[in-house]
């Protein structure tokens, strides 16, 4: 038996956990050691060892693609539950096992220690969280991880709204349910457009839909009418929709910073792994599909780069920490669809992993700062926290240094390769690309302020409140969890460091080899084949090094404003001063751009306008058809009772005419005469 024979209880352990902890906490919660938590853990713990062992296989050229249960029988091929195991899926597996092992222990002193209710149901719901998006990255077809997608947007709802007896989390929790709902209309219609068009669903193999896609583009037949690079164009933006609702990219982020609602460690998981992340990895996932529509990856590349620097900016006027770490979030997903727009399919997978660290980090100890300010997350009431949590203080440095993108840091690496990339492919003849990449070089400045902003008004200066005097003692389960995360994010960024290889004449892009020893149209030479064939993209080789530089030196800049801005003794006062000099900026940022009140502008508008349109349709149509019939039948019946005299002359005339009208009717038509 190898690992490959254990694939199917990676996500099945989770699932056993949340059934355990579902049905004993709801009937004998007694039998439940630490009110849930234990399953979880254990189950976890089985699969991130499992996970870990498929890496050896992965790593000798070895790949799972095996159907496991048929369901439904399609024209072509049958619609079907079944593994993909590659070195994209094999890594993401550890990323997502790893970091929710890591949020169930957090979990035990930020809400066991805190006496919180109804536990069980938060365990089991991080367990079915763990679960659906275990399933949906070993899935091996676009219609089953349409499904987990689903349920993964189910538990965010669950988990976000867990507090549900307050007022402001049931509404997040809507709204992030409602908001991702509609991206998903789209992708729902983009998996039945690749079932028509192609007849299969399968990511992978000869008959895959990527590989269909490439051979009609090829052989230049229509398909159904249409160019297939047309089609193609068409059900990547269809997926692309569902996409930018779960990884929250503009226009439809605003959920994310809504959904900070819910617990801080569910937070880390919606953001690191889990929800946000389903997105961007579906992106990868299909990567041979986009690749094949210029049109498809420049609007994945401007709305990235967008996303990236309007997100960032959002974030230097926050005052709640989860909710400067939100727009962080939405910021660096920015950053990963900036990098598979334009053609950096490894640069995207490689800042997936280092953000799934240093973002887990950030928000666990976001987590234990509120649980040390006594669940205040206010940062103008915090200050001088660096002496007091000294373990929680340099964890959150390593993981708002490698935010930053500062070096040795891991977000310098990954960050420093999609800017790279996007440069590269850019200058090689694609200048659409270069206004993603300013956008992502503007991003850089920006997101150096904030993170030094959060760092200063956090930890620096003097406390400024009572709680921030006397901060909450923190045990093992919160502090562990942040050592851990706080040395892969120093250490993460060396599975792919380009600039100290070229530096130094040395092959260090061991992430690049990880991802070429994948199937044959499943890996990254085969991607970068195709963006170049059929794309366009070419990369002008411009220097790693002068590029690492120069993204260091702007996200260096950024953090010396935030410096001499916040680094004071009192820097909420220095930071009114500023926001008061520039108080219409201040405004518009606090605010959000207005985005959310234009959103509910336009579905109110768009509500009335088609509430009325149904209404006519209602009156003039529907009821209009009813009431026709009505009349009609009455009018029949009238001239029918009319005919009921009583008179049997009447009846016997009447008989008379109608066998006159058919023997009639048969002599024209027979030709009679």
């Amino acid at each position: 038996m190898d690992s490959f024979d254990l694939i199917a209880a990676i996500p099945l352990l989770p699932l056993m956990a949340f059934l355990i902890t579902l049905f004993a906490g709801q009937f004998a919660p007694s039998t439940l050691p630490k009110r849930g938590a234990i399953p979880g853990i254990i189950a976890l713990s089985g699969s991130l060892l499992i996970s870990l062992s498929l890496l050896p296989l992965v790593y000798s050229g070895n790949f799972f693609n095996q159907s496991a249960y048929v369901w439904a029988n399609w024209t072509v091929s049958d619609l079907h539950f079944g593994f993909l195991i590659d070195p994209l899926s094999a890594l993401m597996l550890i990323i997502v096992s790893l970091i929710a092992l890591l949020v169930f222990i957090h979990s035990l002193g930020y809400m066991n220690d805190q006496n919180e209710q109804g536990l069980f149901r938060y365990y089991a719901g991080l367990s079915l969280f763990s679960f659906s998006m275990l399933s949906f990255v070993i899935s091996d077809n676009l219609l089953m991880s349409f499904i987990f997608f689903e349920l993964v947007g189910f538990c965010s709802w669950i988990l976000i709204g867990f507090w549900f007896r307050e007022d402001a989390p049931p509404k997040a929790a809507t709204k992030a349910f409602l908001v991702t709902r509609f991206g998903d209309y789209f992708f729902l219609i983009g998996v039945v457009a690749v079932l028509v068009i192609f007849g299969t669903a399968n990511f992978a193999g000869p008959n895959s839909f990527p590989v269909l896609a490439k051979s009609a583009i090829l052989a230049g037949h229509n398909l159904h009418g249409l160019d297939p690079q047309l089609w193609v164009t068409i059900i990547g933006l269809l997926i692309l929709g569902g996409v930018i609702g779960k990884s929250a990219q503009f226009p439809l982020h605003t959920w994310l910073p809504d959904a900070m609602e819910g617990p801080t460690p569910v937070s880390a998981l919606i953001h690191a792994a889990t929800m946000v992340a389903a997105g961007v990895y579906l992106v990868a996932r299909i990567y041979g599909f986009y690749a094949l529509s210029p049109t498809a990856l420049a609007t994945i590349a401007l709305v990235g780069g967008f996303t990236a620097l309007l997100a960032a900016t959002m974030a230097t006027v926050k005052h709640e920490l989860k909710q400067v770490l939100a727009y962080s979030t939405i910021s660096q997903y920015g950053y990963i669809m900036l990098a598979l727009g334009a053609g950096g399919y490894v640069a995207g997978v490689f800042h997936l992993t280092t953000h799934a660290i240093f973002k887990a980090l950030l928000f666990l100890g976001a987590g234990a700062v509120i649980i040390a300010m006594h669940h205040d997350g206010d940062m103008w009431n915090m200050g001088g926290l660096r002496e007091k949590l000294p373990v929680t203080y340099w964890s959150f440095i390593f993981g708002s240094l490698a935010l930053a993108g500062i070096f040795p840091f891991a977000g310098f690496w990954s960050k420093d390769e999609v800017l790279l990339e996007t440069l590269n492919y850019g200058l090689g003849g694609s200048p659409i690309l270069l206004v993603g990449y300013a956008f992502g070089l503007i991003a850089v400045f920006v997101t150096g302020f904030y993170t030094f902003r959060m760092i200063s008004l956090t930890f620096h200066g003097a406390p400024r409140s009572k709680a921030a005097k006397d901060p909450h003692t923190l045990r093992w389960n919160i502090k562990l969890p942040l050592v851990v995360l706080g040395i892969l994010s120093l250490i993460a960024g060396t599975i792919n460091m380009v600039p100290i290889g070229d530096l130094l004449g040395l092959d260090l892009s061991y992430l690049h080899h990880w991802l070429d020893t994948a199937p044959a149209n499943l890996t990254a030479h085969h991607y970068h084949e195709l963006i170049e064939s059929f794309s366009g993209y070419h990369s002008a080789h411009f220097s790693s090094l002068i590029s690492a530089v120069l993204s260091l030196s702007i996200a260096l800049s950024g953090m010396a404003l935030a410096w001499k801005i916040y680094e004071s003794p009192n820097p909420t006062e220095s930071g009114t001063v500023y926001s008061t000099r520039f108080n219409t900026i201040y405004r518009i940022l606090m605010n959000n751009y207005y985005q959310d009140d234009y959103q509910l502008m336009i579905a109110n508008i768009t509500q009335n306008k088609l509430a009325n349109i149904a209404n006519i349709f209602d009156e003039k149509y529907i009821d209009g058809l009813v009431n026709k019939l009505s009349s009609t039948s009455l009018s029949i019946s009238n001239f029918i009772r009319k005919l009921q005299t009583g008179v049997v002359t009447n009846y016997a005339l009447l008989l008379s005419l109608g066998l006159l009208l058919i023997l009639l009717i048969f002599a024209i038509w027979g030709g009679w005469f």
